[in-house]
């Protein structure tokens, strides 16, 4: 199963072409043979691909901007897996079904070339996160009273020698 978002990249205004051209996205994706394909549609004013892909959650991110030197938006696909930009399409490819199939074959030939894919990182809930934190600062504490602590309890002996 490959996972593909597809939206506006944070440069683009979301004009209705730009929609128009998210939506062409959206089916072409759903009409794709080739492939076992989970899309979701990005919120306008989402992050860059590259953060998007951070999060984990899709294998590829197809986004609706503009590049300099063209009037026109282009789709701007990035690589989640190898954490890199895949060429740019014009925005005809919009609704081409074989697009998704396209991209995913440049995948594995990069994969074939030796690239290699990106370590994932486990991203904890905030819940998890909190506990460590707490779990590492009493652990720091406790240490620190110990010490202090175990320094007072000591006994101690002082012995005075006299000499003549």
């Amino acid at each position: 199963m490959v996972r593909v978002a597809v939206g506006f990249s944070p440069e683009a205004p979301g004009t209705r072409e730009e929609r128009r051209i998210v939506a062409q996205l959206e089916a072409s994706a759903r009409a794709a043979r080739g492939l076992d394909l989970r899309v979701r549609r990005l919120r306008a004013g989402a992050p860059p691909p590259r953060e998007i892909c951070r999060e984990g959650r899709e294998d590829l991110v197809v986004v609706v901007g503009y590049v300099p030197g063209r009037a026109h938006p282009v789709l701007l696909p990035h690589d989640c897996r190898l954490d890199r930009p895949l060429p740019i399409r014009g925005k005809a490819a919009a609704r081409d079904p074989r697009l998704f199939e396209a991209l995913w074959a440049e995948h594995e030939r990069l994969v074939a070339e030796g690239v290699r894919p990106r370590r994932r990182w486990v991203r904890l809930g905030p819940k998890a996160r909190a506990a460590l934190i707490g779990t590492t600062v009493v652990l720091v504490l406790g240490a620190a009273v110990a010490i202090l602590v175990a320094g007072t309890l000591r006994k101690e002996q002082v012995v005075l020698k006299v000499h003549p």
